[in-house]
């Protein structure tokens, strides 16, 4: 997720304006980013999509990622998810 609070101060966004994008709960964002709540795996895509970005899943069998810095674990799905900014 660290990807993704990276990429939504690289955009100026706030966490309330991303709730609203994202039409979640006041504060939900807050507790995704301070990792109290965990997103679902729709969720994390929403919040991709939200912020111009893509997210690219692929089904993790339990082992530490390994790529170089660009990609994360999600803590509920056992998923691998790269983020990146849209090239268009």
């Amino acid at each position: 997720m660290k990807l993704l609070v990276q990429r939504r101060l690289e955009l100026g966004v706030t966490q309330d304006e991303l709730n609203h994008m994202l039409g979640v709960a006041d504060r939900l964002v807050s507790k995704w980013e301070c990792g109290v709540r965990t997103p679902s795996s729709f969720h994390l895509y929403c919040w991709a999509d939200a912020l111009e970005s893509e997210m690219t899943i692929v089904a993790n069998d339990n082992n530490l990622p390994t790529p170089e810095g660009t990609t994360e674990k999600a803590l509920n799905d056992n998923l691998l998810f790269k983020v990146h900014q849209n090239k268009e």
